[in-house]
């Protein structure tokens, strides 16, 4: 099983778990790490999640914000791991779509996840109506 671990600014982490625990439940594997101030606080806390969810099959990090200071520290120690994937830019059908694909390999997992995070996103529009055409010419 792959290990997630979800990380972000301030009370991102904590607010996406809640609401992907409201949906789907209780979530094995998961461990989320907030960022405050301390970028070395935030780099250990990081290390530490990553060895609790590492079950043999990786870990996937998903920040809030590609290019942030969660998406750096993360992606700064994945470099040092081949076994640690790091997704920014995340969002809810990303992560609720990823709890169901554990088993894959890792590269595929964040395939599936980056597919799932792009495609879900929507804009709503108000259906137009065609202009109903008088049949009995009234």
């Amino acid at each position: 099983m792959i290990g997630i671990i979800i990380t972000g600014h301030g009370s991102y982490p904590e607010g996406m778990y809640e609401s992907i625990r409201l949906i789907a439940g209780d979530v094995e594997g998961l461990k989320i790490v907030p960022f405050h101030e301390n970028q070395e606080q935030l780099e250990h806390d990081l290390i530490v999640a990553m060895a609790e969810v590492e079950y043999g099959s990786g870990v996937v990090c998903f920040a809030d914000l590609a290019g942030g200071t969660p998406f750096n520290i993360s992606s700064k120690i994945a470099a040092s791991k081949g076994n640690v994937r790091v997704i920014g830019g995340t969002n809810s059908p990303m992560l609720l779509s990823s709890l169901f694909q554990r088993e894959q390999n890792l590269d595929d997992f964040v395939q599936h996840a980056l597919y799932e995070g792009q495609t879900n996103i929507k804009s709503f529009e108000i259906a137009k109506k065609k202009k109903e055409e008088d049949l009995d010419g009234i």
